[in-house]
């Protein structure tokens, strides 16, 4: 009788690892690992319990925007930077209620767009509790479409969250 528990509490883990493969597969065939638009978390960690560390690829489509929300308490830090793996440049914007920080070119232009930056702030209450990293890919008038590929790394408090909003736009 034993015998028989022990290989049945052996054999559980098993039918459960291969159910959730199975699962898992069948999800990524529907939801896409990476496709556009969609950030890929690449890394993510905890560091003393205190603080999240994510990094992600985020792709975005020539004259699309892709946000990252945060949540955050008051007085919660949050620091980052971000660099483009594919691409010439890109807006970058944090803001809450209202705007918080935009990137600057060095270009004597004054175009806006950069190609890394790295971005640092504190939540306060007067901007709400829910902040968003906005990166937007317009292209140039006369340019040729193309899909922008940013790495960005964001280190926050682990007591707040970070949310990628699913797009929920039809294809047609």
């Amino acid at each position: 009788m034993t015998k028989w528990i022990r290989t049945a509490i052996m054999l559980l883990p098993l039918l459960f690892a291969t159910g959730c493969s199975q699962i898992s597969d069948l999800v990524q065939g529907v939801t896409g690992g990476s496709s556009s638009g969609e950030p890929e978390m690449l890394r993510q960690a905890t560091i003393a319990g205190d603080w999240h560390v994510k990094q992600m690829e985020i792709e975005v489509e020539a004259g699309g925007e892709v946000a990252i929300l945060l949540r955050l308490a008051d007085g919660d830090q949050v620091d980052g930077y971000f660099y483009l793996e594919k691409g010439k440049d890109i807006d970058f914007a944090v803001s809450g209620d209202s705007l918080i920080y935009q990137s600057e070119s060095a270009d004597p232009e004054g175009s806006g767009k950069v190609g890394s930056d790295r971005f640092s702030f504190t939540a306060s209450q007067a901007q709400g509790s829910t902040y968003s990293l906005t990166f937007r890919d317009s292209p140039e008038t006369g340019a040729s479409q193309a899909t922008a590929v940013v790495f960005l790394e964001v280190i926050y408090p682990s007591s707040g969250s970070l949310f990628i909003p699913v797009d929920t736009q039809q294809p047609g």
